[in-house]
């Protein structure tokens, strides 16, 4: 018996059951979405929003001729989207390290923060975890985000710290996860990438206790999906979300279709050069609108990211996610890439632990590698990418012997340095 699951829950009860309501929501309206309650729930934050904030009252009700804001244009007006009725001290922060190059801090009323829980629920659900369950989460556990004893204890959660990715503290983790308790790993993807390696480097052959692998953040390689599936027996999840927002949506561990959490927020997909509505299939940008944020009203967030959409039974999927308009690589025509051709091709040449690619100029492109001693696969790389970015691209290596950590705790494994990112 989880007993833990059912503490929870009977807390909330307690309380007034207002997660639970969220949790129903979701629950419900997953398969198909209630589109008359999720215009409401829109009609509602803009009439709000326009009644109680300097930068949104000379907008009307048409969410169409709001506009598209970002990080930086919430910054620059946070006196005239804050909501100044709430007591700033008793509201949930939440803050991005700033690796994209923006360091963000969001403010989140009470609602918003039981929706955050309902939907972290609701999707860990989906993912074959149940909160109580022993679940290993591994990031780098800055101070600012450290639990204490009592909470690890309550969320039955094994905090490990993955600062440094060598061979001993990778031994130490499979190590952890041996403990048939262990039945969750909430990981980026780039330690994915790395621990995969690993586990094919020394042929494993263990047997696990872990059901479902969460792979958060970053864009996870679906060979190191597939190959981590048959290592644990178990699926292995994508989710898509951020820390401003929350949980945005997730795959089912066999599709790869991001299906969205239209419950919590707006879904708006956007040509990436202007505000108008991109065509399934298109290239676009993700721009949201929060429906719990009231606090902080966040109408029209552009995330930052690109993808591709679908549309499957009238409801809206992630085909692919692209990541950051600014880690686009583009080849030497100024054709943009997809991020799976990066490392596909990665994938295909062997005794690569970690590996960096980066756009320099329009033509020069560096590739940096933390490599085992039969690396012999320079030539190769350079073959396999000449090929995808052209033969007049200029291709340098560097070896080093870890990819440097983030702020923000992740090893961003795509950079594009050429004009912000932009062809």
């Amino acid at each position: 018996m989880n007993w833990r699951w059912y503490l929870f829950w009977l807390k909330d009860a307690i309380t007034g059951g207002k997660i639970k309501r969220i949790y129903n929501e979701l629950n419900c309206d997953f398969e198909k979405l209630n589109v008359d309650k999720q215009k409401n729930k829109l009609y509602k934050l803009l009439k709000f929003a326009n009644s109680n904030t300097d930068f949104y009252s000379k907008y009307k009700l048409d969410i169409t001729k709001y506009p598209v804001i970002n990080k930086q244009i919430i910054k620059d007006n946070f006196d005239k989207i804050f909501v100044k009725k709430y007591d700033i001290n008793k509201l949930h922060k939440m803050s991005t390290s700033g690796s994209t190059g923006t360091p963000f801090t969001v403010y989140q009323n009470k609602e918003k923060r039981n929706a955050v829980l309902a939907e972290v629920l609701f999707f860990g659900k989906k993912a074959n975890f149940s909160f109580g369950e022993k679940e290993i989460y591994t990031r780098i556990w800055v101070n600012s985000i450290k639990k204490n004893n009592i909470k690890q204890f309550l969320q039955n959660l094994i905090p490990y710290d993955i600062s440094s990715l060598n061979n001993q503290n990778l031994e130490n983790l499979d190590n952890v996860l041996s403990n048939k308790k262990v039945k969750c790993m909430l990981a980026y993807a780039s330690t994915l990438y790395v621990y995969d390696k690993f586990l094919i480097k020394k042929n494993n052959k263990k047997k696990y206790g872990i059901k479902s692998i969460i792979s958060g953040s970053e864009l996870l390689n679906e060979d190191t999906r597939k190959s981590l599936s048959n290592y644990f027996n178990c699926y292995v999840y994508s989710r898509y979300s951020n820390e401003e927002n929350g949980l945005l949506g997730q795959d089912f561990g066999y599709d790869k279709k991001f299906w969205l959490n239209e419950t919590n927020y707006y879904f708006e997909f956007l040509k990436v050069d202007k505000d108008e509505p991109a065509k399934p299939g298109e290239l676009s940008r993700i721009v949201i609108t929060d429906l719990f944020n009231y606090a902080m009203p966040m109408i029209r967030y552009d995330t930052g990211d690109l993808c591709i959409y679908s549309i499957e039974n009238n409801k809206k999927y992630i085909k692919e996610i692209y990541g950051r308009r600014g880690d686009l690589i583009y080849n030497t025509s100024g054709e943009s890439l997809s991020p799976h051709t990066i490392t596909n091709n990665m994938w295909d040449v062997h005794n690569i632990i970690q590996w960096k690619f980066i756009q320099i100029s329009k033509k020069e492109y560096k590739i940096i590698l933390n490599v085992n001693k039969k690396f012999d696969g320079e030539n190769k790389l350079k073959k396999l990418f000449l090929n995808l970015l052209g033969e007049d691209a200029k291709i340098n290596f560097e070896y080093i012997d870890e990819i440097p950590v983030l702020s923000s705790g992740k090893r961003k494994y795509i950079e594009n340095l050429y004009n912000g990112g932009k062809k």
